[in-house]
């Protein structure tokens, strides 16, 4: 299963905001390579959704609005996969509807269980083994 621009974008800017505890839309776009505009619809659906909260004016932006242990990836990828981009219609064939349900079945399974926290300490790790890696 392929994830959406949208939901990608989405988890980068989640990640980000985890990270850092505070940041900026301007910012997240930036250094995440996210256009700004897009940036902003996403923001607001996870704000919605109640992931952000957002603070206005000229020293605003974003923070989490739980822990980020608490925010389920699959939650994320569920708020911002809509059916309008996502939905390629009704397979025809029985077969084709029982791949297709084998694989969200297993996807759910695999995500899950997958939260905002345990997002980032991979990412850290990964991150340290590629620097002990580096030979000049």
């Amino acid at each position: 299963m392929r994830l959406s621009t949208k939901v990608r974008y989405g988890l980068r800017a989640l990640c980000h905001v985890a990270y850092r505890g505070y940041a900026s839309a301007h910012v997240i776009a930036e250094q995440q390579a996210i256009p700004s505009r897009y940036l902003e619809e996403i923001i607001g659906e996870l704000r919605k959704a109640g992931f952000v909260v957002g603070k206005r004016g000229p020293r605003g932006g974003y923070r989490l609005a739980k822990p980020a242990e608490e925010i389920a990836i699959a939650d994320v990828i569920d708020v911002l996969s809509t059916t309008n981009n996502s939905n390629t219609g009704e397979p025809r064939d029985e077969i084709t509807r029982l791949v297709e349900r084998s694989v969200d079945k297993r996807f759910e399974s695999a995500v899950g269980a997958l939260n905002l926290e345990q997002l980032i300490g991979e990412a850290r790790e990964r991150y340290r083994r590629q620097a002990a890696d580096y030979v000049i």
